[in-house]
């Protein structure tokens, strides 16, 4: 009797485990995502302080051309007008979580002028995150066009 007690108690320890491990995961999950449309709307605000929130330092972007950017590149682009978002909205988001590092990946519609150029353009992404000091924070970003 006792043996079969201890069996089932272990068994709902690993099982309460796992549920915690997958509500944590799910809320990490909703986070991320949160953190993506907040990126959106930054871009449309302009919100450099918002935008750099995100970014750690060393954030670098890469867009469908192979051209690189840095955090302070991308938010003196915004911060100077240089790169006007008039839409920016991400869907069809799948969130992997790897303990203190995370990779969101889906499609992103935007129309920006930059340089004085419109661009209309579908891309499908991938975001790096890491948790530093118990937030998320995007390390990288590459995109590639959708024709």
């Amino acid at each position: 009797m006792r043996i079969a007690a201890c069996s089932v108690l272990g068994m709902l320890m690993v099982w309460s485990g796992a549920f915690a491990q997958q509500k944590a995961a799910g809320g990490d999950e909703a986070a991320l995502k949160a953190i993506e449309e907040k990126w959106d709307a930054a871009n449309v605000k302009g919100d450099t302080a918002v935008l750099g929130a995100i970014f750690v330092d060393t954030f670098i972007s890469t867009n469908g051309e192979g051209k690189t950017r840095t955090k302070a590149e991308v938010l003196t682009q915004v911060k100077s007008g240089e790169i006007k978002y008039e839409t920016s909205k991400v869907d069809d988001m799948k969130v992997y979580v790897y303990g203190d590092a995370a990779v969101v990946n889906g499609r992103w519609k935007a129309k920006f002028v930059e340089k004085g150029k419109t661009v209309d353009t579908t891309e499908r992404f991938t975001d790096t995150y890491v948790r530093q000091n118990g937030q998320w924070r995007c390390v990288a970003s590459q995109g590639s066009t959708i024709k």
